[in-house]
């Protein structure tokens, strides 16, 4: 009786530990990957002259990596390499990041957000803080080592322009055809859940840590129970709700699928009249228990005609 008491003393004891180890782990990571966002943005210590930062970053992400900008452009490794190749920025514009925060944690791939301020170069050689994103950040460890995967800029102080050159991912090719057709079939049902508000349906499609940045509140991360009591009371009316379509899987890393699509929001204003609004999106699924969940997403309001 004697040892059965201890045991469970020793149980309950054991309890805070593992969760103050883990806490401390948490906090490791989130350090590191605070520290390979620095890298990506050649912020912090790792400020460097333009095109020394070009050429790491094009080494640093990894061979999948794409982006969503702050004006809904997708691009892709490639493009983004190419469009920032032929740029020439004076010094001092360049991306501002802030408030890193470790969101998940799926093996060996770890979502984050932060909000990344940019300066912007004017007629009369000023450069001002002129916009602000709010970002969700995708990073993937590959031989040990942590690197940037993907990212989606959600702006909360809008860009004054976006560049449609190119853009689209148009050489990204599915990494596979069938996982693909499979989640974008989750993805219609997903909106179809939002839109007629089948809460329990969602609740078992989202992964326990999803969250998502929406272009029409951006300075929000929307966590899991808060989304549950939002859809509640969305009350769409007809045609109104959110449209996905242009569904692209971009990256898969062991059992996270990274994807894009476009999304429509459709909201009547005042007079009744619905009003379209197309956001592009980066999604993130994780497979659990043999089931495809979606983990995360981000959406980008469009400023250019894709």
């Amino acid at each position: 009786m004697t040892r059965v008491r201890v045991w469970i003393v020793a149980m309950l004891l054991a309890v805070p530990a593992l969760g103050a180890a883990q806490e401390v782990k948490q906090a490791s990571l989130e350090s590191t990957l605070w520290d390979v966002d620095q890298q990506w943005l050649c912020d912090g210590p790792y400020q460097k002259p333009y095109a020394e930062c070009v050429k790491f970053r094009s080494q640093y992400w990894v061979d999948g990596f794409f982006e969503v900008q702050s004006g809904g452009t997708l691009r892709n490794k490639e493009e983004m390499v190419g469009t920032q190749s032929a740029a020439n920025p004076v010094t001092g514009v360049r991306p501002f990041p802030a408030d890193f925060r470790l969101v998940a944690v799926y093996g060996d791939v770890a979502l984050g957000t932060d909000h990344t301020d940019f300066k912007t170069a004017r007629p009369d050689g000023s450069i001002p803080f002129t916009s602000d994103s709010h970002c969700l950040r995708v990073f993937v460890r590959q031989n040990g080592v942590w690197r940037p995967a993907a990212a989606a800029l959600v702006p909360v102080i809008p860009p004054t322009e976006a560049s449609a050159k190119m853009s689209g991912a148009k050489s990204t090719k599915s990494p596979d055809e069938k996982l693909e057709k499979d989640l974008s079939e989750i993805d219609q049902k997903w909106m179809d859940a939002v839109r007629t508000a089948k809460i329990d349906y969602l609740k078992q499609m989202y992964a326990d840590k999803w969250f998502e940045i929406l272009g029409w509140i951006p300075t929000v991360v929307l966590t899991k129970p808060a989304a549950m009591e939002r859809v509640a009371h969305l009350n769409y009316k007809p045609g109104e709700g959110l449209f996905a379509d242009q569904f692209k899987l971009m990256a898969v890393y062991g059992d996270v699928a990274l994807a894009t699509d476009r999304r429509i929001r459709k909201i009547a204003d005042a007079s009744g009249t619905i009003v379209s609004t197309p956001h592009r999106a980066l999604l993130v699924f994780v497979k659990e228990n043999g089931q495809w969940k979606v983990a995360a997403d981000a959406a980008v309001p469009t400023m250019v005609t894709e």
